[in-house]
């Protein structure tokens, strides 16, 4: 699991620490103690803008993200950093914080960069909040530079730690088998269940495919449903060597399926995620965001999918 480092704790990044500092009795004032959070509420905003003139292109944002209040934690700032900060990751990336490379792609590639992030709250309870954000970003040119990708934050409401699936899941062989198996039921004939094929995907969850990685940024992302399942897969988000070498139209780059909790039961590591995820309902609000602005160039609306529905 993940911490929140202290220097985090003053405004917006990726997931929180609920750090227990004063007595139990002192933080249930607040709302949240050892038996959880109640009565908090998660109010959903947007990082929004639209043709800054700060870069020598265009920047359309439109970056959904939730926000927490009255849990009464001091680990509270440190999580809505880091809830803030997961939203903004391929933004930071191909636009707001560019390494070496990016830089050079820039220059060659740039018109123009988008990005449209939609999150939500698929499973909260007293003890547990989990985030999934679903993003559509492009790099350089919206009509040939767009990628879909996911992310997923769940956080302990009492530790204010950071679940990842290694945590709660034993990613092995017998794993990956079981989620190839759905995979092909989704996608069909691209998953095969060879067994090259479940070393390549196990390689892939783990992050240790060396060749991938030179192209591609590998991450795995899950979350609960809230009625008896998870959703569990990965993304490879393109660096700019892919980006110019196969991006030829909009790519989806995320590989995602549905397993019960029957499914995962023998994967299940001793995590304290378990019995957080058994735990009682909380009283929480879910707000969404208010005055939500449309993604010009990669909203519902926008022309660069009427593009790819005329040139299929």
């Amino acid at each position: 699991m993940r911490k929140i480092k202290k220097e985090q704790m003053k405004k917006p990044a990726p997931i929180l620490p609920c750090i227990l500092t004063t007595a139990a009795a002192a933080l249930w004032i607040g709302g949240c103690s050892p038996q959880g959070c109640r009565d908090y509420t998660v109010q959903m905003k947007q990082h929004y803008v639209e043709y800054s003139d700060k870069y020598d292109y265009w920047d359309v944002l439109t970056v959904e993200y939730p926000q927490l209040t009255d849990t009464g934690a001091e680990w509270e700032d440190a999580a809505n950093e880091q809830l803030y900060d997961t939203a903004m990751n391929r933004v930071n990336y191909w636009h707001l914080s560019p390494n070496e490379d990016v830089l050079a792609f820039q220059k060659e590639n740039f018109s123009i960069f988008c990005s449209d992030v939609d999150c939500s709250i698929p499973f909260h309870n007293r003890y547990l909040l989990s985030a999934d954000y679903r993003e559509f970003y492009s790099a350089g040119n919206p009509v040939w530079y767009t990628s879909r990708t996911e992310r997923a934050l769940n956080l302990d409401l009492v530790t204010g730690e950071i679940y990842e699936l290694a945590d709660i899941i034993n990613i092995d062989e017998a794993f990956v088998q079981k989620w190839c198996e759905a995979a092909r039921v989704k996608y069909g004939d691209t998953f095969e269940g060879t067994a090259e094929e479940i070393a390549l995907f196990l390689s892939w969850f783990l992050n240790e495919n060396e060749q991938t990685k030179q192209l591609y940024e590998l991450h795995n992302f899950f979350y609960p449903t809230g009625h008896g399942s998870f959703i569990i897969g990965f993304a490879y988000d393109p660096r700019p060597a892919a980006v110019n070498a196969y991006a030829t139209g909009a790519q989806d780059n995320v590989y995602c399926v549905e397993l019960s909790d029957d499914t995962l039961k023998p994967f299940q590591t001793d995590s304290l995620f378990w019995n957080r995820y058994d735990g009682p309902e909380d009283e929480a609000q879910i707000r969404e965001c208010e005055d939500k602005q449309e993604n010009l160039w990669l909203g519902k609306e926008a022309g660069v999918w009427d593009y790819w529905d005329e040139h299929r």
